[in-house]
């Protein structure tokens, strides 16, 4: 005995009322809701659909689905990393390795041009919190206005994007610290090359997290849920 469609929109509702916000999730759930009430008709077709329904959501225990939208952050927390780190390291092979050099080379002559080379790598922290939080901000807009016009939250994207603002709340502090510390004696250029090393390898990070995951997140979505795609 196989789930009507009346019913498959009914274990959407369910999921949603019992605090699964996320598409993506609800999508999971329902999948397996569905093959377990299907499975448990083949035992028992007498039962209704509501009875079924009761008996397969108290084996998720007392909290409901709770565990599972915490197990699924923590797996999705994971695999964003992965893929930020998998995508870092490209940056140190052949040719991207070398623009890296080049970049920190770069930043560490301009720096020269200046009496006080800290406060230019104090300025370029400054632009550069003022920039990613202004992405930030872009994207934030841009998720919103796709929820508004969908009715439809992505758990990938929302882990992406929490993500994503923890470096604008604790990179830049410790950076600030490691760039003033350099300043308890006489600024010298070791100091300037480090700074700029410093800066470079942040900026490669804070771009292959900003602008590069969000589009494989993307693509993801897109693959598994054809949903995503006609929401874009």
């Amino acid at each position: 005995m196989k789930l009507s469609s009346e019913q498959i929109g009914q274990l959407y509702t369910f999921t949603r009322r019992h605090y699964v916000e996320w598409y993506d999730l609800q999508s999971e759930l329902v999948d397996h809701l569905a093959n377990a009430i299907e499975a448990e008709w083949q035992q028992d077709p007498k039962l209704t659909f509501e009875e079924v329904l009761d008996i397969e959501f108290k084996k998720f225990g007392i909290f409901g689905f709770m565990d599972v939208v915490e197990e699924r952050q923590k797996f999705l927390q994971k695999k964003y990393a992965r893929l930020i780190w998998k995508y870092y390291k490209q940056f140190f092979r052949l040719p991207r390795i070398i623009l890296t050099f080049a970049l920190i080379y770069m930043l560490f002559l301009i720096s020269g041009l200046f009496p006080n080379p800290k406060y230019f790598f104090l300025s370029i922290l400054v632009i550069g919190i003022i920039l990613v939080i202004m992405d930030l901000a872009k994207t934030t807009r841009a998720y919103k206005k796709r929820e508004k016009e969908t009715g439809k939250k992505w758990l990938f994207e929302e882990v992406a994007k929490n993500l994503n603002s923890l470096p604008v709340l604790f990179l830049p502090v410790n950076i600030f610290n490691a760039v003033n510390s350099f300043s308890q004696g006489p600024w010298t250029e070791t100091y300037s090359l480090v700074s700029a090393s410093l800066f470079v390898l942040v900026g490669i990070w804070m771009f292959v997290q900003l602008k590069i995951i969000p589009g494989n997140v993307s693509e993801e979505l897109e693959k598994t849920y054809s949903e995503y795609q006609i929401s874009k």
